[in-house]
């Protein structure tokens, strides 16, 4: 739950070891080489053949019949078969764009009948010219002198060959284009591309039976690969080489171990002040798959905290409060339930489980607590309305006071939980003080606002609970509130310095006041922040609107008679749909913006690098 400690490990050994280390380092697959020459660029580029056998990959998985994996792997030989691949790529693409040109060319020669257009010279000159033409652009064809025949008659347009030597002036619109062939060539030519097609997709069929053969190649040619790049990492000076890596400290009993059979010197140290290790997470698999909303925006630097927990908990929360409908929640249940086992075939899709199921879980309990079943509210009286947290106008997802303020309220404790995170950061330091200080003012800024408040009634409320008058009370949050602002705003300007207060220095006298009074220039940046959290109302407002709003257009279209109760259902299904499709999306996003932005922007300034481990992908 934490990010991995890590320590410094060089190996030292002679010449002719060079290769069998690196191999053997490969095998480990437990260190993150950096480069002793410079700055860490261990990147892998691929080359043509890889490409290739990368693309030719890609197509047999895209196949929609899968064969099982070949046993007989004496005919494997993968220069033949990816060129084959690739071959039935390209034609089925050339021949998927002939069959689409095929179709149109035959729909367009529908009104004209199975002809070929003759040559010019066979009739003196003459040509055809094919004109489709409204109804009431016949009399106008009319009253020319041309030689015309009416070929076809439809609903709208009449289709006409005009006779003449050049293009008829006068005649309204454009001549018809067609395919040079006749209708019957056509179909012919259709019919035996769509054989060609089929050909081709048989094949393809028979090549996914080498997916597994190609990607292990790929992966071993990888491995190849890194091998190479490592290679050139590595500083030698006479018959003497060197590598030098990160490895987490539960590791080092396995390298020493190494380094006693290969006849290594091995040093080990832990990060130094002037060290940039990588940052590696460790987290239970239930709560891992947070880790990825959490480097999508940024990776932690090695010196910094995991923000994975907070993340898998707000993240749900936000989430669970955007989409706000507990039906919602069940019909993502069931779409997990079906995709359950197939993320357990990957790692990544293991840990993922962990925080879908939070997601799911969140949002069927938020939906269950605002009392919200596709837009509609419990019977009054039921069990589910017994779970409903009420306000003075029922649930309190219709109270858009107290739903701004559970928002705002929320926004502020997560923006004081990042800056409390901060101060244990820099405990020691002045600077903690300070965020100390951001905390104590959010407070009491949100205090202020409640006793000012006239809706929603905290006050009233409050103070029917401890038995003493509204106005007192509210007099005294407002003063509590201020002290709080006041106070925490104090220690931003006393704390945002870390030059020490007696100092020798006269420019430390000067820059300290000056370093305070630009930490107070954040003041508009925790005000726009803890509001940022608003959206948590605005957007579960927006979908809850329009879940009722489709119910409504639902309910109106199955009062209609005959086909009423149809047009009803699709309107249902159709607008939940579109609306749950709406949630998820801006669940995803405005979740991992408040936690990337504002909650990082206050808590994780530094960014850092992830750990890459030297192993082998092929054999995994």
């Amino acid at each position: 739950m934490a990010i991995v400690k890590l320590n410094k490990v060089t190996l030292y050994g002679c010449e002719p070891q060079r290769d069998a280390v690196l191999r053997g380092l490969q095998d480990l697959g437990c260190v993150h080489l950096v480069d002793l020459h410079g700055p860490d660029k261990l990147e892998y580029l691929g080359d043509k053949a890889r490409s290739e056998v990368h693309e030719a990959i890609k197509y047999l998985e895209l196949c929609p019949d899968q064969r099982p994996a070949a046993t007989h792997t004496s005919e494997y030989d993968r220069v033949r078969i990816t060129r084959r691949t690739l071959i039935n790529r390209r034609a089925h693409e050339d021949l998927g764009e002939e069959r689409e040109k095929l179709k149109r060319a035959i729909a367009a020669t529908a009104a004209w009948g199975d002809f070929e257009l003759p040559d010019p010279a066979s009739l003196g000159g003459l040509r055809l010219w094919l004109y489709r033409l409204r109804h009431s652009e016949m009399e106008r064809l009319a009253e020319l002198d041309y030689a015309w025949q009416l070929v076809s008659r439809s609903s709208r347009f009449d289709h006409v060959v005009v006779v003449n030597p050049s293009e008829p002036k006068g005649v309204p619109g454009r001549p018809v284009t067609l395919d040079h062939r006749s209708r019957s060539d056509l179909l012919k030519r259709l019919e035996e591309v769509e054989r060609l097609l089929e050909r081709l997709d048989l094949e393809r069929i028979a090549l996914t039976s080498w997916i597994v053969r190609l990607r292990e190649d790929m992966e071993a040619a990888d491995d190849e690969r890194r091998l190479t790049v490592a290679a050139g990492h590595a500083l030698t000076e006479g018959p003497i080489f060197a590598f030098q890596g990160w490895a987490p400290k539960a590791a080092t009993e396995p390298i020493e171990e190494f380094a006693r059979r290969q006849g290594l010197a091995l040093t080990v140290q832990a990060p130094g002040p002037d060290d940039t290790p990588p940052t590696l997470l460790s987290n239970p698999r239930a709560v891992a798959g947070a880790e990825g909303a959490v480097t999508f925006y940024m990776t932690p630097s090695y010196q910094a905290w995991d923000p994975t927990w907070i993340m898998y908990v707000s993240f749900s929360l936000f989430f669970a409060m955007i989409m706000a409908d507990a039906a919602y929640g069940v019909v993502m249940a069931i779409v997990l339930a079906a995709i359950w086992g197939k993320l357990g075939s990957s790692e990544g899709g293991r840990r993922m489980r962990g925080l879908l199921a939070a997601i799911v879980a969140m949002t069927i309990g938020y939906g269950v607590l605002i009392g919200s079943y596709f837009g509609s509210a419990p019977p009054a009286g039921s069990l589910p309305d017994r779970f409903v947290w009420k306000s003075g106008e029922g649930s309190i997802m219709n109270d858009q006071s107290a739903m701004m303020l559970l928002a705002a309220t929320i926004g502020v404790f997560h923006l004081t939980l990042a800056n409390l995170i901060n101060a244990w950061k820099w405990l020691g330091s002045s600077r903690a003080l300070g965020h100390v200080g951001w905390a104590v003012a959010l407070v009491g800024g949100l205090v202020m606002a409640i006793a000012k408040l006239p809706e929603p009634a905290v006050v009233p409320w409050l103070a029917a609970k401890l038995g003493m008058p509204p106005e007192t009370l509210g007099e005294s949050l407002w003063q509590v509130g201020m002290f709080g602002l006041g106070g925490g705003l104090g220690f931003v300007f006393l704390f945002s310095s870390e030059r020490p207060f007696f100092s020798a220095k006269p420019k430390d006298w000067l820059w300290r006041p000056l370093e305070g009074l630009m930490g107070l220039t954040n003041v508009s940046k925790a005000f726009g922040d803890s509001l940022s959290y608003l959206r948590l109302f605005a957007l579960g407002l927006a979908s809850a609107k329009l879940a009722v709003t489709f119910n409504g257009l639902a309910s109106e279209a199955m009062n209609m008679s005959g086909i009423g109760i149809l047009v009803g259902s699709i309107i249902f299904f159709v607008g939940h749909t579109l609306n749950l499709a709406l949630g998820i999306v801006g669940g995803v996003v405005h979740g991992l913006r408040l936690n990337c932005i504002e909650f990082f922007s206050w808590s994780l300034t530094d960014e850092g690098y992830p750990f890459r481990a030297f192993c082998k992908k092929a054999d995994r």
